[in-house]
């Protein structure tokens, strides 16, 4: 006797309908807090699941942690030669100790040896081209790191080397130096003097449990929140980057409680641990970057809410509907500044023609490249003409995207086919300029009307 699937397929069906209807055909913005919050977090949990399952995540915290290896002892020599010369290279051990929090009680055996060979380095007898090496093993692994994050970010250009050099130079210089003074503080607080001082409070005893707990997770928050507002190649606004930095620190310790009891019950097999450490360290990377690259993912999401529905990959297009997306831009981004009206950001003006965000982002980066728009300085960032628009012209525009990356061929076409296909568009362009050239941006209220004259 046959099954019939056919009632459950229509439960399943009705199911993904309703379960549709709730996430994304709502105008959250007009929901009670608690609902937009509820909301908000499936979307960007099912985002995030939906990332995992594509893999890119899982295969760049694989690539990323053959890079880690690679360049983290490079990374810890520079960073222990500033902390030597300031006489302090002993606090590296500490941020080590948290960084490797998951390894429990092996967190100590690895952290000494690894200081060990970063000790054993000379650093007065390095160099000039050991320098040089060093400094380009640590940028080559920055670029690396930076490339994961830029695609969690969809940002498709790069820092330039030269951006690259002096960023992260001043953040492998700086940070060391900014490691010390929060050590120097939280040694300062950790005194007796403070910790009587609490104590003799009605309240104290609470307060110091209260930050004991507290202070870490807020610390390791706040670094993961400065390392995903650097690493991207744009602007991360610090809220998002502070929610994913909150969730990696409980991801984090998470991770930590596993690995330890991992630790302990194998403990009791002393001779195959020591064989286990290696194992687990490379494990305990992938699973480091992959926690760090889902807080990353959080942090885009909930910068960009629109996104969590169709995901960073752009939307294909045809030429049609790029032409009449980029024009329908220009369009509102014009007559906005010409009517005095405030410019828009990217969601609001996907909003305006009940668009996406990440369907709009190439006809923005495209109106860009020709010179029609630019950015403002705020945050999120938004759009307005970069010139004088009085005598801007449809025809213009729309011929300047045709040709925008006509330069990049190189190479041109000859052939007797070519040429028949050139005179055929420079006789379209011909019709074209004659029938609708007179078109601008800021008197086109009757375009059509103008037309049938025109024609008339």
């Amino acid at each position: 006797m046959a099954i019939n699937f056919a009632p459950l397929q229509t439960n399943l069906n009705k199911f993904r309908t309703v379960l549709r209807n709730f996430l994304w055909q709502q105008d959250i913005a007009s929901l009670p807090f608690a609902k937009r919050f509820l909301i908000r977090s499936c979307q960007i949990l099912i985002a995030v699941i939906r990332d995992l399952v594509h893999g890119q995540l899982s295969l760049r915290a694989m690539s990323l942690v053959f890079t880690t290896l690679i360049g983290l002892f490079p990374l810890l020599a520079l960073s222990f030669a500033i902390l030597k010369s300031l006489g302090v290279h002993n606090t590296l051990e500490p941020t080590l100790l948290m960084l490797l929090e998951p390894l429990g009680n092996r967190s100590t055996e690895v952290s000494g040896q690894i200081l060990g060979y970063v000790d054993d380095i000379q650093v007065q007898l390095i160099s000039v081209t050991s320098v040089g090496l060093l400094l380009y093993i640590v940028l080559d692994m920055m670029r690396k790191i930076e490339s994961s994050f830029n695609y969690i970010w969809a940002v498709k250009q790069g820092r330039s080397w030269s951006s690259r050099v002096s960023e992260y130079l001043l953040a492998v210089i700086v940070s060391p130096i900014l490691l010390f003074l929060s050590i120097s503080i939280s040694s300062s607080v950790n005194t007796n003097f403070f910790a009587s001082f609490l104590a003799n409070l009605s309240f104290g005893g609470l307060l110091i449990e209260l930050m004991a707990l507290i202070m870490p997770i807020l610390l390791m928050s706040l670094a993961f929140a400065f390392a995903y507002s650097f690493l991207p190649n744009t602007r991360v606004r610090f809220g998002s980057a502070l929610l994913g930095g909150f969730v990696t620190t409980i991801i984090w310790k998470l991770m930590g409680s596993l690995f330890q009891s991992i630790f302990v019950s194998s403990a009791r097999e002393s001779i195959y641990l020591a064989f286990a450490t290696a194992i687990a360290v490379m494990l305990f990377a992938y699973i480091g970057w992959l926690v760090a690259l889902i807080g990353s993912s959080i942090a885009f999401y909930h910068q960009n809410p629109a996104k969590a529905r169709t995901g960073r990959e752009p939307t294909v297009q045809s030429i049609a509907q790029q032409e009449q997306l980029s024009l329908t831009l220009a369009s509102i981004i014009i007559r906005r500044f010409h009517q005095a009206k405030a410019a828009l950001t990217e969601s609001e003006l996907a909003f305006a023609i009940s668009s996406n965000p990440i369907v709009i982002e190439d006809s923005l980066l495209a109106l860009e490249q020709i010179g029609l728009i630019g950015k403002t300085a705020d945050d999120p960032v938004r759009y307005q003409p970069a010139h004088s628009i009085i005598d801007c012209a449809l025809v213009d525009i729309w011929r300047a995207l045709r040709l925008r990356n006509a330069d990049h061929l190189g190479a041109h076409i000859e052939s007797d086919e070519a040429r028949s296909i050139k005179n055929f568009q420079s006789g379209v362009d011909s019709v074209i300029e004659k029938e609708l050239g007179k078109q601008k941006f800021i008197d086109g209220n009757n375009w059509g009307t103008s037309i049938a004259g025109e024609k008339g």
